[in-house]
């Protein structure tokens, strides 16, 4: 008999899952209200806040990864994607395009290189930021459509150890609200993109502190070698805590976030 690929099955048991999750009503929270802005972010420093996190053994997952250029390259976090056997964009209900893996070794970023392209999201990496600024994180969380709302708390050093390992900047958001009944855990929201409030591109979800209502992202820095001065004329839609849920069902709808799959066999 010939042996089905372990691809395939993944895929079936992967399209159910996502299948229940969406047959679920899905609410959207509404945060806890921003508070006032604070100081211009200040520069990196030794004495950021270090943040340790443990890459384990290679094991099929899933995360999410976002459209950055209109020639089919996307963004996501290196930690979903790095030792992967096979990795792919799942681009429609029962249809996972195979992507090639280019990995940031500075950075929990990895570029995704495919034949389909989307509407790339504007990124903003170059302008300061300021403490208690709004971000928007949309993705798919526990492997459903789902989104966070944060407040910039400052900068971490997020010092990576296990599977690999790295030292790089991060910045650090206070969790000020979810998707209504998401709990626990926000594994699969890794790779999303972090919008500021003008609805451009500043991060990239990195980890998560549950215990401490904190999430990680990386620092706009490591971006800019990806984005650069000009690299994409994509209009940017501004974001509010009243309408960020609609507008991230929008980015998911068009496939501009998509989820990323994972298979180690």
């Amino acid at each position: 008999m010939k042996r089905v690929p372990d691809w395939l099955i993944y895929l079936v048991v992967l399209s159910l899952f996502v299948y229940n999750a969406m047959q679920q009503k899905r609410e959207i929270a509404t945060p806890i209200a921003p508070g006032e802005l604070g100081e211009i972010l200040p520069s990196q420093s030794p004495r950021d806040e270090r943040v340790m996190v443990t890459v384990d053994a290679p094991q099929s997952g899933i995360g999410t990864a976002f459209a950055i250029d209109t020639k089919g390259t996307w963004m996501t976090a290196r930690h979903v994607v790095d030792s992967c056997e096979d990795v792919g964009i799942k681009v429609g209900r029962s249809k996972i395009l195979r992507t090639t893996v280019q990995i940031n070794e500075d950075a929990d970023l990895a570029i995704l290189n495919s034949s389909w392209a989307r509407r790339p999201l504007p990124p903003d990496v170059n302008s300061d930021r300021r403490i208690g600024e709004t971000g928007f994180f949309f993705g798919f969380p526990q492997g459903r459509p789902g989104e966070v709302v944060g407040s910039l708390l400052g900068r971490g050093r997020m010092m990576v150890r296990g599977r690999y390992r790295s030292d790089e900047g991060v910045l650090a958001w206070s969790e000020l609200g979810r998707t209504r009944g998401l709990f626990g855990s926000l594994g699969g929201l890794s790779g999303s993109p972090v919008l500021d409030s003008d609805g451009e591109v500043i991060g990239v979800v990195s980890a998560e502190s549950p215990r401490r209502g904190r999430v990680y992202t990386v620092a706009p820095l490591y971006l800019r070698r990806y984005f650069g001065a000009t690299s994409t004329t994509a209009a940017a839609e501004a974001l509010s805590v009243d309408t960020y849920g609609v507008q991230a069902d929008r980015l998911r709808r068009d496939r501009r976030v998509a989820q990323v799959i994972c298979l180690v066999n």
